[in-house]
């Protein structure tokens, strides 16, 4: 087993990681034993040994006689100790006398060696029908390092001792001795019966293995036993961390229930995959995908459409420039100081159920089966980003470069056909004007020009040719920036579907997993306290 102050700092890690995760029980209990073993080890080596029993049991007869002094009051039927006695085999350590707040306080030469680091304390009768008496042995019970308790051959059977004392000490019976008092009054063959019954009755409480003596304060059988066994235990001087090492025992023994369960499984892919298209649904990218679409159909359009009715489109908004999305690279050098915003419609009532839908399913998956506290913990940990949510949501979708301010080479060259067919119109038209003029006035006309294989003048074919040709070609681009287009909208989405993704794991599953960890964490270190 590891060392008493290794395992006291693995406590303290264990509420620094799990704080706030553990029933509040379990929390406070941490805290006390801390603090306990704190104060318990910084006083000196003197070891602590309480002897509690019922009255008539002889418990103050068995302190006089170990302490070869008469300290306490003795009765045979009513309990005369109200306060608990401690009797000190060398000077007293008054600092741990006044932290355990005993009183009454004698010190009385050692009866044998080894006695010289001891102190015997004797506690009222814990069925007294005095309040006060139950609660000093209620309060001294946590705090002593050793108990011996005191039985009588007419109440050893007691389920009072057996179920309020003996039971819950289970996990400390390395600190325990139990001695069958007034053996004198019994035959050896009675004797012998009721130590095997009492053997029984211990085992079933969970004290296999504690040492079982039989005394008599009257006869002294057995003393000289129970005084070598006092005696060893303060000379070894580990009394009180052998205490402090069952207290850990117990509190280990609620911690590891406080943190058991199934293994800790990362997010699944399906659950993470759902939960991006939740987000993104809610961060309107579908509609910034369409927006996208519409928006380079629009731009295409004007740069490569027909010039006589293309100028209709420019008293159509731009859909991206409406929302005021696209120019990513633009925001993202803002972004430091100023938090930019897209002009998005609001959330509908739908993408804000699959929103917590797919917040609820990425929670449950991760927290099913865990302790409480702990889910908890995840839920809080998934959902505590709900109210940000939507700003960074909006600020991914607004900051994302979507790569459409850059027009292609090819409506460059488009634009610069159509405004040449145009200029050949022009000259055409230009041409057939000045003819009709110098005809009106009987001028000679400007020569024909005809070109071969061509039954029309140069001036018919520049204009008619010049519009078809122009108004073919609007044709054929549309067919290609339609597809252009269709291409930005899908390298859209996946820019979007990246943006979202960043968020969702910064936002929503980096703090899940910080949780996962703090557990994985909390059961290594509990496992290292057993």
């Amino acid at each position: 087993m590891r060392p008493l102050a290794e395992r006291l700092s693995l406590i303290t890690e264990v509420l620094e990681r799990a704080s706030g995760r553990l029933p509040e029980e379990v929390q406070a209990h941490a805290r006390e034993v801390l603090e306990h073993a704190g104060q318990r080890l910084s006083f000196g080596p003197q070891t602590v040994v309480a002897l509690a029993g019922a009255t008539g049991s002889g418990k103050s007869s068995l302190f006089n006689a170990l302490t070869g002094q008469q300290l306490a009051e003795v009765a045979a039927r009513r309990p005369t100790t109200s306060q608990t006695r401690a009797a000190a085999f060398a000077p007293s350590d008054v600092a741990l006398l006044d932290w355990l707040g005993i009183q009454r306080r004698n010190e009385v030469p050692p009866p044998r060696e080894g006695f010289q680091d001891l102190v015997l304390l004797d506690l009222p009768d814990h069925d007294s029908t005095q309040t006060e008496h139950r609660q000093e042995v209620e309060r001294m019970v946590p705090v002593v390092d050793q108990f011996i308790w005191v039985l009588d051959p007419q109440k050893y059977a007691d389920a009072a001792v057996h179920e309020r004392y003996l039971r819950p000490l289970a996990r400390h019976r390395d600190v325990i001795t139990i001695v069958l008092n007034q053996a004198d009054r019994l035959t050896p063959e009675e004797l012998k019966s009721c130590l095997s019954d009492l053997r029984r009755l211990l085992d079933e409480d969970g004290l296999k293995g504690v040492p079982v003596l039989a005394t008599s304060a009257v006869t002294g059988d057995g003393l000289d036993e129970l005084r070598r066994k006092l005696a060893k235990l303060a000379t070894a001087k580990t009394a009180a961390a052998a205490r402090l090492s069952a207290d850990v025992d117990v509190l280990a023994a609620e911690l590891s229930a406080a943190v058991d369960g199934p293994a800790v499984k990362a997010p699944s892919k399906k659950a993470v995959t759902s939960l991006e298209a939740s987000l993104a649904e809610s961060a309107g990218v579908p509609y910034v995908v369409g927006a996208v679409r519409t928006s380079m159909l629009h731009r295409g359009s004007l740069a490569t459409g027909w010039p006589l009715v293309k100028w209709i489109g420019r008293f159509k908004p731009d859909p991206l420039r409406r929302l005021r999305i696209g120019s990513g690279a633009k925001h993202a050098q803002l972004e430091a100081d100023v938090a930019p915003h897209s002009s998005l419609p609001n959330r509908g009532s739908i993408a804000e159920a699959r929103l917590r839908t797919g917040l609820r399913t990425l929670s449950t998956e991760l927290s099913d089966g865990l302790p409480g506290h702990w889910q908890d913990a995840i839920q809080n940990a998934v959902h505590k980003c709900v109210p940000t949510l939507p700003d960074s949501l909006d600020r991914a979708v607004v900051t994302a470069n979507l790569h459409t301010e850059r027009q292609p080479l090819w409506w460059q060259v488009l634009r610069f056909l159509q405004w040449l067919l145009i200029a050949a119109v022009v000259v055409g038209v230009g041409w057939l004007t000045i003819d009709v003029v110098l005809s009106y006035f009987q001028l000679p006309r400007l020569p024909r020009v005809m070109i071969s294989e061509v039954p029309f003048p140069l001036p018919t074919l520049l204009v008619g040719g010049g519009l078809i040709l122009g108004f073919v070609l609007s044709l054929v681009s549309r067919i290609f920036v339609g597809l252009g287009a269709r291409s930005k909208a899908r390298r859209a989405r996946a820019i979007l579907t990246r943006r979202v993704a960043e968020v969702a794991d910064r936002e929503v599953v980096q703090p899940a997993q910080a949780e996962l960890d703090a557990l994985t964490q909390s059961r290594t270190l509990v496992a290292k306290l057993s």
